[in-house]
């Protein structure tokens, strides 16, 4: 049996987990993750209205309400892409942790294998809102990690990994870091995210290692704070 690594997030059973958003923090700041996770303080206040913003249109797309939208908007927010299911947690297990976090929209069918009905996400999608020429880039390149870890979770559940893996970046405009106000664009660009055996062997191996960096550096603050 792996020993359970020492993590700042348990669940009420007490097993350690971390998150995409976690894995991010660390790899942008590991100042800034010690800050936030260790000592338990609140992320920079100016990044909240974009994560407010996210969140709101998100809601939306799940719910299909767009009726906080002007009408131009609903009529723009009803072609963005959206598949049968919304929110799906996953729970990837990994050595002496696991991976938490929310599958923003995936199909969702059955098949029949050796006379038994099996569930099937073919597809999967990540809602992301940026400015679409500064933010494409980030989400096309490979240290993107989180739709890999997504498909890993799907083939654990499934045995097979997605069919069809893609990243929706829709257009945010305004800076609220100069106090203007977001508003939503006009567009969104779908790009594909090639997901193979190997893509997610690989980013497993680095969210291990990083699970594994942090736990550590976690145990060595537990205990030079008793």
């Amino acid at each position: 049996m792996s020993k359970q690594l020492v993590l700042p997030r348990v669940d009420k059973q007490g097993k350690s987990y971390i998150s995409y958003s976690q894995i991010n923090v660390w790899k942008k700041s590991k100042r800034e993750y010690i800050r936030q996770y260790f000592l338990g303080e609140s992320g920079p206040a100016a990044l909240k209205p974009y994560g407010d913003f996210g969140t709101k249109i998100g809601e939306a797309l799940e719910n299909n309400d767009f009726s906080e939208f002007t009408e131009k908007e609903q009529e723009f927010l009803k072609t963005v892409t959206r598949y049968d299911e919304f929110e799906r947690e996953i729970s990837l297990k990994m050595d002496g942790f696991y991976v938490k976090g929310y599958i923003d929209s995936n199909t969702l069918s059955y098949e029949t294998k050796n006379k038994k009905k099996v569930q099937v996400v073919n597809k999967i999608l990540d809602y992301k809102t940026g400015e679409i020429s500064k933010r494409r880039a980030d989400y096309e390149s490979d240290d993107y990690i989180q739709i890999p870890i997504y498909a890993a979770a799907i083939k654990q559940d499934t045995g097979c990994l997605p069919k069809e893996c893609s990243v929706v970046l829709i257009q945010r405009d305004g800076n609220a870091f100069a106090g203007e106000e977001l508003t939503l664009g006009d567009e969104y660009v779908t790009i594909k995210k090639k997901v193979t055996t190997k893509v997610v062997d690989d980013v497993l191996k680095y969210v291990q290692e990083t699970a594994e960096e942090i736990s550590m550096l976690y145990e060595l603050f537990l205990k030079l704070n008793k």
